[in-house]
């Protein structure tokens, strides 16, 4: 499992998720159906753009909406994926 970046606050550690991943987590109700930072990754590194599952769809129309621009970027520095990548996922009408 990746993990989370992390601060350091004296002896206390504190992992933290990243600002796309929760502005995702964030408008999903149910805790339960919370994404991980691993589909988050592969869905944008897989370029998956057919055969797309509800919560496919319901991340990318969430990042088209509710993301900015600066979290995406840091997402992609962050976890080196390629910007072309995320654009063309985002490119994508989800419920088309």
């Amino acid at each position: 499992m990746l993990n989370y970046n992390q601060i350091n606050l004296g002896r206390i550690k504190m992992s933290f998720a990243p600002m796309l991943l929760a502005t995702i987590n964030n408008s999903i109700g149910n805790k339960d159906k919370h994404v991980s930072l691993e589909y988050l990754i592969g869905l944008f590194m897989d370029k998956k753009t057919t055969n797309l599952s509800n919560t496919d769809k319901y991340i990318i129309g969430t990042i088209q909406t509710e993301a900015l621009e600066q979290e995406i970027e840091w997402f992609s520095q962050d976890y080196h994926i390629p910007m072309e990548n995320i654009l063309h996922v985002l490119s994508i009408n989800p419920y088309q």
